[in-house]
């Protein structure tokens, strides 16, 4: 008798556990009114909205009209109702929906702005639902879309220019013969220019500046400064530099070149700025700034010009 209820009790245990386990994962699902953002960038993450036999759920659109004939809904005609607005889209699922179940609902808009697009997950649960969802859409239009694209291109032939032209130079041979190899003299070779008495100081340098020169080849410009260094200074090494012209024209700078830091021992005091420009680019006065590791020691000169 006592083995008898035994086996009875188990098997109301064993029951009730696999009924638990069988019920669907229960999710909160705002009672309230309910917020989703639409971003102009892609995301993996699809939204999820809750919805319940012979309930009522609306979503209401800002920022979007919907394009004529653009919701779809997997198992529509399990759906009471579906009413389509210009920004609005109100759900009835019938009875024949069933808890735990996700059908994915697809909406298009009818302007040129992005995204064009957005799909949500109904999830049908028993008794829940959220009644009004308001779904705002940031809009961002092809236009800015094709500019970036545009943009990206530009930057990419650039780096393939780049890299063309680094494994040229690393390829081809040093001095003048690797000037003539890699198509960076013209046939009026490499053109100096002595700005040792024409350009201008600033007094709070951190080095002082005894000689300089500016190059131009066929398309790239230099200078090359020549330093000696204030009694009592730290070592110094210039790190980074800019070239800007008028209307705040940069030209694109390397790496500044230095042999050893600028000390009272060094032997080769010399730093070189080269930057890629074009003929056109380099017209006018521009102003170098140089900085150092910490970028606290900084030179700057002004009235450079290129031959």
């Amino acid at each position: 008798m006592l083995a008898s209820s035994s086996a009875v009790l188990l098997a109301l245990v064993l029951l009730v556990g696999a009924t638990a386990t069988a019920q669907p994962r229960a999710i909160p699902c705002e009672a309230g009114t309910r917020r989703i953002e639409l971003k102009t960038e892609p995301s993996d993450e699809v939204p999820e909205v809750c919805i319940s036999p012979g309930l009522s759920s609306t979503l209401l659109l800002y920022g979007a009209e919907l394009l004529p004939g653009g919701v779809t809904v997997d198992g529509r005609e399990r759906f009471t109702l579906v009413e389509v607005g210009n920004t609005m889209l109100r759900l009835v699922p019938s009875e024949r929906v069933v808890p735990g179940e996700r059908l994915r609902l697809t909406v298009r808009f009818r302007d040129g702005s992005a995204p064009a697009s957005a799909a949500f997950w109904l999830v049908v649960y028993a008794g829940q639902v959220e009644p009004l969802v308001e779904v705002y859409r940031e809009k961002r239009t092809l236009e800015s879309y094709q500019q970036q694209v545009q943009e990206k291109d530009a930057q990419l032939r650039e780096c393939q220019e780049d890299n063309a032209r680094l494994q040229a130079e690393k390829e081809s041979p040093g001095g003048l013969t690797g000037l003539l190899a890699t198509g960076l003299m013209g046939e009026k070779g490499v053109t100096p220019k002595n700005l040792s008495e024409s350009v201008v100081q600033h007094s709070r340098n951190a080095v002082h500046v005894v000689r300089v020169f500016s190059y131009r080849s066929k398309n790239s410009v230099a200078v090359e400064l020549k330093l000696e260094p204030i009694p009592g200074m730290e070592p110094w090494r210039a790190v980074r530099a800019e070239l800007v012209g008028l209307g705040r024209r940069a030209l694109r700078v390397k790496p500044p070149w230095q042999r050893e830091p600028l000390r009272d021992e060094a032997k080769d005091r010399r730093v070189v700025i080269e930057a890629e420009a074009t003929e056109a680019e380099i017209l006018g006065t521009f102003t170098m700034k140089v900085w150092d590791e910490d970028g606290t020691r900084t030179l700057l000169l002004t009235g450079v010009v290129f031959p």
